[in-house]
């Protein structure tokens, strides 16, 4: 119970309400407030989980080990806490199983994340995505096979049969 300072109220909050809050500590500007929010409240890591997206092929292509691949060279050059979250391969709780809502998501939320951590290196760029994706020498992107919902998804799919 506490008094608030305006209205001079009680307050309370019951005893089967938890507050939850969610922080990205991949943003290195908010360490100060980071750490002082940990000593305060209890935290759980949430990390990446590819095994809500097992057994979801999208022509070809498994969801979780293309996650998986790509959070493995993101982990390996810019650190743990940059990964892919699954989030992004999801719509309501289910993997999204629509090639056009991969690409979709691929073009909209994941291409653009790998292009800010690479900051328009696109020799950086074509190391996390190959060269049918990417053209490092003329330092662009390859837009006619990301434009291209089915040549982007078997770039994807040789992206992922070449990590093996």
């Amino acid at each position: 119970v506490i008094t608030l300072p305006q209205s001079k109220e009680t307050f309370t909050i019951p005893q089967n309400v938890y507050i939850l809050g969610t922080m990205n500590t991949a943003d290195r500007s908010i360490k100060l407030l980071d750490v002082a929010l940990r000593r305060r409240f209890a935290f759980f890591e949430l990390m990446p989980d590819s095994s809500l997206l097992e057994g979801t092929v999208i022509n070809g292509l498994q969801m979780d080990v293309l996650l998986d691949t790509l959070n493995a060279k993101i982990a390996q050059v810019e650190g743990r806490e940059k990964q892919i979250g699954h989030a992004l391969l999801m719509a309501d709780g289910e993997p999204i199983s629509e090639p056009e809502e991969l690409a979709d998501r691929f073009r909209q939320d994941i291409l653009p994340l790998l292009q800010e951590y690479c900051y328009d290196d696109y020799s950086a760029l074509e190391k996390y995505l190959g060269k049918k994706l990417v053209n490092a020498d003329a330092n662009s992107l390859k837009a006619d096979v990301i434009n291209d919902d089915a040549a982007l998804l078997e770039a994807l799919i040789e992206l992922v049969n070449n990590q093996e």
